[in-house]
């Protein structure tokens, strides 16, 4: 079978670990070279296989971004539910930190998919269909915990929450830019800053690690 996204395919125990390689591989080269510049050569050559394997799991390489996109958004969609009830206390504060620390995660693993992903999203419906389901499911999610909590007097939590989704993806892109890491300080600075403005948190205790 060629020309069809691995992803539409039930595979077997070796197929899978090809297609994880050939994935994994892409992510390297997209992160080194950018998706537009990025050739199959460049991805076969890291995943230490043949352009007719790369070919037997996608008809192209946008057939191989979809696949990473589709595995990205599964990530991104588990944000949606992975954030419980977020008081003003200490224990709202860390449920809100690990919710933190996940998008964090998520977004470092999938940089180089989410940066070609914005670069195609205007030109490409179906892209551009699965970037807004993603954002708008975390939006939705951190908007619903605001209501819940009581605290958002005056302030949209529709508009609060995708300022916040906005300004922690940003953040993570300027850090990148800037070579420096995402660290546990980071992280920790984000989290006070938005319980202390939507959650109506105080200045947390020493954080548990």
């Amino acid at each position: 079978m060629t020309g069809e996204p691995a992803s539409k395919r039930a595979l077997r125990t070796q197929g899978r670990k090809t297609m994880r390689k050939l994935l994994d591989a892409a992510m390297v080269v997209f992160a080194r070279r950018g998706y537009h510049a990025a050739r199959v050569d460049d991805i076969v050559k890291v995943a230490r296989t043949s352009h007719g394997t790369f070919y037997l799991y996608f008809s192209n390489k946008e057939d191989l971004l979809r696949a990473l996109v589709a595995e990205a958004g599964e990530v991104v969609g588990a944000l949606d539910s992975s954030l419980g009830p977020v008081g003003s206390g200490q224990d709202g504060w860390q449920e809100l930190r690990q919710w933190v620390g996940q998008f964090s995660d998520a977004w470092q693993r999938y940089a180089p998919v989410l940066r070609a992903w914005t670069d195609l999203v205007m030109s490409d419906t179906e892209l551009s269909a699965q970037a807004h389901a993603a954002a708008g499911g975390v939006a939705r999610a951190l908007a619903g915990r605001v209501v819940e909590s009581g605290h958002g007097a005056g302030i949209d939590p529709t508009a609060a929450a995708e300022a916040v989704v906005a300004m922690l993806d940003r953040f993570h892109q300027l850090r990148l830019f800037a070579g420096e890491p995402v660290d546990a300080g980071a992280l920790d600075s984000l989290t006070t800053m938005v319980h202390r403005g939507l959650f109506g948190g105080g200045a947390p205790a020493r954080p548990a690690r």
